[in-house]
């Protein structure tokens, strides 16, 4: 089981006017990120596949506290694991000159 496994929701069409208020789905995203954000926690976020819509999918590991370099060393892994299937999106500039 992966906890927080949730994918974008649908922006409504009159969001813009209105505000976005889907509380729920909001709430889903966050779920996981809040405690260790109040504990002050180091995080990092990987880009690891796509939805059955073709949105990105990322995972997120929290580490204990003073542990930024290990973390950096996994979402470094797993990246390296993932990279083949990473797709650029349809408006893309290439800030570096690499890709």
């Amino acid at each position: 089981m992966v906890l927080g496994s949730v994918t974008a929701y649908e922006i409504m069409e009159d969001a813009q006017e209105t505000g976005e208020l889907d509380y729920v789905n909001g709430a889903a995203l966050v779920r996981y990120s809040i405690a260790g954000n109040f504990l002050g926690l180091p995080a990092v976020t990987v880009p690891v596949g796509y939805d059955k819509l073709g949105l990105p999918i990322g995972i997120q590991f929290i580490g204990k506290p003073w542990s930024e370099a290990k973390l950096i060393q996994i979402a470094y892994a797993m990246e390296a694991l993932c990279e083949a299937e990473y797709k650029k999106p349809q408006v893309f500039y290439d800030l570096l000159g690499e890709c």
